[in-house]
């Protein structure tokens, strides 16, 4: 007979080995079931470049000039040279901007340029690929705010809930973020910045997974021995990377500091106090290399040291230029923020917001009541969604992107009732497509993805496109006289060196040498710096170029321009003495800074339809006629920018086209 302390032994080894198989087996599982996540997940991504790309492409209109202003037109200077015709701006000149942001498009510049070269382009192709190259780079940007977005759901609702692609479907089809995700402000770049920081934050602090292990390794292991081993909190390399992301955006849009200092209140509130000295300790390491690393870029840039957070806070407070811009009511993200942000979604994240705010927080990984972030994700990003527009109110000039940063916070609290509003209508049930209600929500699902399709549409191909397509015909020009056929010796009136454009329009109404690209058109436009460094009396009567030209466009023209050419015969124009101006005047090609003085005439006179008939009476009789005309707007909240958009050229040539 067996002895029986033999056989409880070979039972043990038998239970032992079919324990350890059992591990290795659970570990295959969520091995596999990672790597399935990481395919599906890189799958996403690499769907949502694909899709911001096109949509960055595919962009034909004008939105605000800071797109150009203040990245591509500083970043253009970067890349290309001080004479190279970008227009540089008062704030640049001033050294209120950190140069981090212009400097990442000027090495996008720098490498389209050294591509097309290798590549041994045409300049007509060149100017196409530096065109589009920061657009691509900037859809990149788009994507992951996008993926990030997705992944923050996925924190909060878990990461293949019904929720977490809903937040998805939201970021995707949101107006404002097709509109707006793919431009070069700083404001983009922010958002894309924070929600990734965040991300990265909430999971840092996370106690309840095994390092580098599944979700389903953690729960196979907690079923059998009913104790989880938690990790070291925070996770430093997840931790250290949220706080690098956030002390970037901070540098790039100080205002963010806000959303950390909400979501950092949360975590010094409920951590304990090594949590506490661990957090404090990394913010400062950090924050400190970021702010390190930006005063030594913009030492380069600048030629100087300086420190561009503390000089925009002495022009905008100090001297309150920021006024210059307008000023909004108190309500204004409220009543105009929000709405624009979410559009038809509205309802959606107002809900959420006030569940977030007022229900206990739910099961999640981030919500133990061992955690230093217990208050639950969800409540955490509703106070900041409340915090930030809140403390942004105080503030009398308001914009709609300066809120940007939290719209991917809105899609994720937006994202349960959407999901709890919609998710029936799809339910593989057949019940529950035949009830009257079913049907009122599937024809409201269609009527908001309409709505949202319908308002990408208009913003991103009719509302200003105008001012994008005259810069695209300008370029056009030069090609077809300068690049392509260069006018022979026996006209009369040989063409100069250079094509120039002046634009009589409202200053910064189109984009500049990011779209013009060949350094062969010199153009000037209209300046409307704000009042720098002048007393309270000549602030006073300070009036910029622009005003002065709409005030008179007569006066404003004979004083800054002289008297126009003149028609004397069918073969040519005579000019008036004073008509080529003199000095350098403010052409942006020899001077960026925009000098007073007088201006010369133009090849091109380019202006909104608002200016048609005055510059028709000023005009009368000139060597000017109309070459181009394209639709703008429907309507503008700036009258000086209503109507089309009109080119007329100076007709000493005679193979001026008309288009």
């Amino acid at each position: 007979m067996s002895d029986p302390a033999n056989i409880q032994a070979e039972g043990l080894v038998d239970n032992q080995a079919l324990i350890e198989q059992d591990n290795v087996n659970s570990n295959h599982r969520g091995l596999l079931r990672g790597a399935v996540r990481y395919v599906a997940s890189n799958n996403v991504l690499l769907s949502l470049i694909a899709f911001q790309i096109v949509n960055a492409l595919g962009t034909k209109t004008f939105f605000q000039p800071d797109e150009y202003f203040q990245s591509l037109e500083p970043a253009w200077q970067l890349a290309f040279g001080e004479d190279s015709g970008a227009w540089i701006t008062w704030e640049w000149r001033n050294r209120l901007r950190s140069a981090i942001h212009p400097m990442i498009f000027a090495a996008v510049y720098s490498i389209a340029s050294a591509l097309s070269q290798l590549l041994q382009l045409s300049p007509v192709y060149r100017a196409d690929v530096l065109i589009a190259a920061p657009k691509v780079l900037q859809a990149v940007f788009a994507a992951l705010g996008d993926y990030f977005t997705w992944r923050l759901a996925g924190k909060v609702y878990g990461a293949a809930s019904n929720e977490a692609w809903a937040a998805l479907a939201l970021t995707v089809i949101s107006p404002w973020q097709a509109f707006c995700g793919t431009r070069t402000f700083s404001n983009a770049l922010e958002m894309t910045l924070t929600v990734n920081a965040l991300y990265l934050w909430f999971l840092a602090w996370s106690k309840d997974l095994l390092k580098n292990e599944s979700d389903e390794t953690v729960r196979s292991k907690t079923r059998r021995h009913h104790s989880v081993e938690h990790v070291v909190v925070p996770d430093l390399a997840q931790l250290r990377g949220s706080l690098l992301l956030a002390a970037l955006a901070c540098i790039l849009r100080p205002t963010n500091l806000l959303i950390w200092l909400c979501v950092g209140f949360f975590c010094l509130l409920n951590g304990t106090q090594k949590e506490r000295t661990a957090l404090v300790r990394e913010a400062v390491l950090c924050g400190s290399s970021v702010l390190v690393i930006s005063i030594l870029l913009d030492r380069f840039y600048y030629h100087t040291w300086t420190f561009p957070p503390l000089r925009f806070l002495y022009f905008n407070i100090a001297q309150d230029l920021a006024i210059i811009y307008g000023s909004n009511d108190w309500h204004y993200y409220l009543t105009q923020g929000y709405p624009l942000l979410l559009t038809t979604f509205l309802p959606f994240a107002l809900v959420g917001l006030y569940r977030a705010l007022t229900e206990p927080p739910q099961s999640s990984t981030l919500s133990n009541s061992d955690d230093p972030t217990s208050n639950g994700i969800a409540r955490q990003l509703a106070t900041t969604a409340l915090v930030v527009p809140t403390a942004l109110s105080l503030v009398s000039h308001k914009e709609v992107r300066f809120i940007y940063s939290i719209l991917p916070i809105l899609h994720v609290l937006a994202a349960q009732p959407f999901t709890a509003f919609f998710l029936p209508i799809v339910s593989p049930a057949p019940a529950a497509h035949k009830t009257m209600v079913s049907r009122l929500k599937k024809a409201l699902f269609a009527l908001l993805i309409i709505i949202n399709a319908f308002i990408c549409f208009y913003t991103m191909s009719v509302h200003q496109s105008g001012v994008i397509s005259v810069m695209d015909y300008l370029r056009h020009e030069h090609e077809y006289h300068y690049l392509s056929q260069p006018p022979s010796a026996s006209h009369i009136a040989p063409a100069d060196p250079k094509m120039t454009v002046g634009f009589l329009m409202p200053c910064h109404s189109t984009p500049w040498r990011s779209h013009l690209v060949h350094p062969g058109i010199t153009a000037w436009a209209l300046d409307c710096e704000p009042p720098v460094n002048m007393n309270a009396t000549e602030r006073a009567e300070y009036v910029d170029e622009a005003d002065r030209f709409y005030a008179n466009p007569s006066t404003f023209m004979n004083q800054e321009m002289g008297q126009p050419p003149r028609v004397r015969s069918s073969l040519g124009f005579k000019l008036a003495p004073q008509g080529l101006g003199y000095g350098n005047g403010n052409k942006v090609g020899d001077d960026a800074n925009g000098r007073r003085g007088k201006k010369e005439w133009p090849e091109y006179l380019v202006f909104f339809q608002q200016a048609e008939e005055m510059l028709r009476t000023a005009l009368k009789g000139s060597g000017y006629r109309q070459c181009w005309r394209r639709f703008n707007s429907h309507w503008h909240d700036d009258w000086r920018r209503s109507g089309d958009v009109i080119v007329w050229c100076l007709q000493k040539r005679s193979w001026s086209r008309i288009v």
